[in-house]
């Protein structure tokens, strides 16, 4: 009777996410159909984590690993509307404590650390930080989004941020903010030296000094819903083993210690 009632819009806009969900998360499988493991990745995690869901289905026969990527704070705004996934790979450990905190998830993991750095795009000269002064487009994803607040709070901590402000170009993602660099749609970047790795066309310009680098952690957990497979806390437990490890420093990652 109360949905009954609902006012159209809002029987609309339930209906549009409900629609938005399935179509990035799909359906819970039927009986009889193999299983899955639904997990949100960073997006700066991709190769790493596609390769290493395949050697997870092969230790496990019949189970099928669905990745969905994106910005970490992005995926949590979709576990928050309730996505039906079952682990989140984050690139920020804060975001993980979050969802924990307000009981979404269970207690994270440390998953790997990382390091910012500046790329530059094709034809431009950029070899130490205060290089950035002079450019007039720089890629950086807003606060919310994990490389966004490693990349800001670095700059603030020079007293850079408020100069820079009108000159930073928000991007979606930490793959965004590299794709940016690469196609020359922006003078320089700041990303992550994993993802600096796999530029196309941009260069890698310099690395944030060691004392001044940010604490970027990454963090895996499994999420609190009714239906989550069973498989999830082994997923999670399976990027502590060698064969984890090993992915994620074959990537560039600093490996955390089981």
């Amino acid at each position: 009777m109360l949905a009954a009632m609902r006012p159209p819009f809002a029987r609309a806009l339930a209906g549009a996410t409900l629609a938005f969900l399935v179509l990035a998360f799909g359906l819970p499988a039927a009986p009889g159909e193999a299983e899955e493991l639904r997990v949100g990745a960073a997006a700066s995690l991709r190769e790493t984590v596609e390769a290493g869901a395949r050697a997870f289905e092969a230790a496990h026969p019949g189970l099928r690993v669905r990745v969905s990527y994106g910005a970490s704070s992005s995926l949590a705004a979709q576990i928050r509307a309730g996505a039906p996934l079952d682990v989140l790979l984050s690139a920020d450990a804060r975001i993980a404590d979050t969802l924990s905190a307000d009981g979404l998830a269970d207690p994270p993991r440390a998953l790997a650390r990382n390091r910012l750095v500046a790329v530059a795009a094709p034809g431009v000269e950029l070899r130490e930080a205060e290089g950035l002064l002079q450019l007039e487009r720089i890629a950086v994803p807003e606060h919310a989004v994990p490389v966004g607040r490693y990349a800001r709070e670095w700059l603030a901590s020079r007293g850079w941020l408020a100069r820079l402000r009108e000159r930073l170009i928000a991007t979606e993602h930490a793959r965004a903010t590299l794709a940016a660099a690469d196609h020359g749609a922006v003078d320089a970047a700041l990303v992550y030296a994993t993802d600096a790795r796999l530029a196309r066309r941009a260069t890698l310009a310099f690395e944030v000094s060691a004392d001044e680098q940010p604490e970027i952690v990454y963090a895996a957990c499994t999420l609190r819903r009714r239906g989550a497979s069973p498989r999830a806390a082994a997923f999670v437990d399976w990027w502590g083993s060698d064969a984890g490890r090993a992915l994620l420093e074959a990537a560039g990652f600093d490996a955390a210690a089981p």
